[in-house]
């Protein structure tokens, strides 16, 4: 399911987002792929996604802090995404 899309480390993602409750506090995850790989994919180019994914794949590995997402962000390999943020106006402090 492709319904959000999102700017991370500078990249642009598509992919869906899920809220749900951690400790209390509202919590929105993001989990999505790059949207230029999305777009090969999407228009059946899987080779070309391939020979992309491959040649990118070590440059594309990050596990840092994003400060405008506002949290942790998870790049892989393949491109793909997954990144958590608390929601805004959640406390901070677990329950």
């Amino acid at each position: 399911m492709q319904d959000a899309a999102h700017t991370l480390l500078g990249t642009e993602y598509v992919g869906t987002d899920h809220v749900f409750r951690l400790n209390g506090p509202r919590v929105e995850a993001f989990s999505g792929v790059d949207q230029a790989l999305f777009r090969l994919l999407a228009r059946g180019d899987v080779e070309e996604y391939r020979a992309v994914v491959h040649a990118g794949r070590h440059a594309r590995l990050h596990l840092t802090f994003d400060k405008d997402w506002g949290g942790p962000v998870s790049v892989h390999a393949d491109g793909s995404v997954f990144a958590l943020r608390l929601l805004p106006g959640q406390e901070v402090e677990p329950r």
